[in-house]
């Protein structure tokens, strides 16, 4: 009897779990209402999505406002002003798909991708998130695919009024002061905040891809000339990443300084105008440079000037015991080419190793000034071939290489080498205007010198 009645037990539970597994919808069928659900809720809003998207913790914000529709477009609105105002306004397909999760998906070029791409695709930047959760009206997302840094994108329902946000005009304003601009490992456009009401400038540079502004310093002066004559000057070392909105340039980190009797704190610039009015950067051009007027609260207008006064290059100055030197591949044209790789040192000297700077050197052989190459002779010697420039000082970060016809050649010169030398000097120091900035490096200090009448530069290891 105790044996029927188990067997009557078992007989039930097992009835009991067939039934429990009809009431359980089969797996596509719940992966395609989590889909629609998800969809449904992209769709809902009348205005559709605010996002401030911050790829990465330390780079600035995009503003966008996504809008889903039922047929599986997206259309997008952002200040990202790059490629003619591409992304300012676009509608590209989107597609819910559920592998590791909902996961949204951009699926064709647009915003995303752009801003994916960035520094060799090695931004942050995604076009693939995951679905996290609703928090109130907003709807949470994640990047796929970042394992460390994972970016939190957070869907706000917009309004109406909220396309007014978008500042189209002044992130491509802003791009006109990439022009001249040294572009060999990452150097960044320089502006030159001139507070009208007060005798100070601020300058700063500023990435325009991430979005960030490194404060440089803040100096006495109005003009590039008065900030270089009064050499009085704060370093800040400040490095925050901004936003637009609403005409304005906003500062995620304020910043602050004390200087000249000035205490300032600046969170936001409102930017009115960009004319092409400013002094061109090289005194043998034609072409302006651009000036921005705007307006800071507590301190009053301002007018922003594309500079190439940098802090960093004020120490770069005389050394007596030992020439500035660096290998040879390290001097550019302004595509960034190497001139010993496919340049006119290559064409007149391939058998140049180094590029040397001479600045004050105290030497029984050498000038004092002069700059040129050491080569390797047929028999495996190393030559000095050098031709010298009138003795200058650095005014700033800024040097004039004036060069003269007095040459130094360390042992019998061939027929041509003179020429040479000439040609590839006169090439690379054109107008002999060459501003100094300082890369950082481990372990050497290493400076750049950008000409800004021909976009060459070099590399020099102190």
């Amino acid at each position: 009897m105790k044996h029927i009645i188990n067997i009557l037990i078992l007989t039930l539970l097992i009835a009991s779990c067939k039934e429990d597994r009809t009431d359980i919808a089969p797996v596509e069928e719940r992966t395609a209402a989590a889909i629609k659900g998800l969809k449904d809720k992209l769709t809902a809003p009348t205005d559709g999505w605010l996002l401030q998207y911050s790829p990465i913790s330390e780079s600035g914000i995009y503003l966008m406002i996504l809008k889903f529709n039922d047929d599986g477009t997206v259309n997008i609105k952002s200040d990202v002003a790059a490629n003619n105002g591409e992304f300012t306004d676009e509608t590209i397909p989107y597609r819910i798909d559920n592998a590791l999760g909902l996961e949204l998906i951009l699926e064709t070029y647009g915003v995303f991708h752009y801003l994916f791409e960035l520094q060799q695709a090695q931004f942050g930047a995604e076009f693939e998130f995951l679905f996290v959760e609703e928090d109130g009206s907003d709807l949470i997302f994640k990047s796929k695919t970042d394992n460390t840094d994972v970016t939190i994108l957070r869907f706000e329902p917009a309004t109406s009024s909220d396309e007014s946000l978008l500042s189209i005009k002044e992130a491509g304003n802003l791009a006109l002061f990439e022009d001249n601009t040294p572009q060999i490992f990452g150097r960044f456009p320089v502006q030159q905040v001139v507070f009208n009401e007060k005798n100070i400038s601020l300058f700063w540079s500023l990435d325009l891809d991430r979005r960030l502004i490194m404060a440089d310093m803040v100096a006495t002066g109005k003009t590039p000339a008065e900030v270089i004559s009064n050499n009085n000057f704060l370093r800040l070392n400040h490095t925050t990443g901004y936003a637009f909105q609403n005409g304005k340039l906003v500062l995620l980190s304020p910043l602050s300084f004390n200087f000249e009797g000035v205490d300032a704190t600046i969170s936001e610039v409102t930017l009115n105008e960009v004319t092409l009015t400013g002094d061109p950067l090289c005194s043998q051009a034609t072409d302006n440079s651009p000036v921005y007027d705007g307006s800071i609260t507590g301190l009053g207008t301002i007018t922003i000037l594309k500079s190439l006064i940098e802090s960093s290059g004020f120490d770069f100055q005389p050394m007596n015991d030992r020439p500035y030197s660096v290998n040879v591949i390290f001097v550019f044209d302004s595509e960034g080419n190497s001139l010993f790789q496919s340049g006119i040192i290559l064409e007149k000297f391939p058998e140049a190793t180094g590029f040397i700077f001479n600045y004050g050197l105290e030497s029984n052989d050498e000038p004092a000034n002069a700059l040129g190459f050491t080569l390797t002779d047929a028999n495996g010697e190393q030559q000095t071939y050098l031709r010298e420039f009138d003795a200058t000082a650095t005014v700033g970060n800024k040097i004039n290489v004036v060069l003269n016809d007095n040459f130094y050649f360390s042992s019998t010169p061939g027929p041509e080498d003179e020429q040479n030398l000439r040609d590839i000097t006169d090439t690379i120091f054109e107008s002999g205007e060459m501003y100094i900035f300082d890369l950082p490096n481990n372990g050497a200090t290493v400076f750049h010198l950008f000409n800004p009448c021909n976009g060459y530069e070099v590399f020099l290891v102190q």
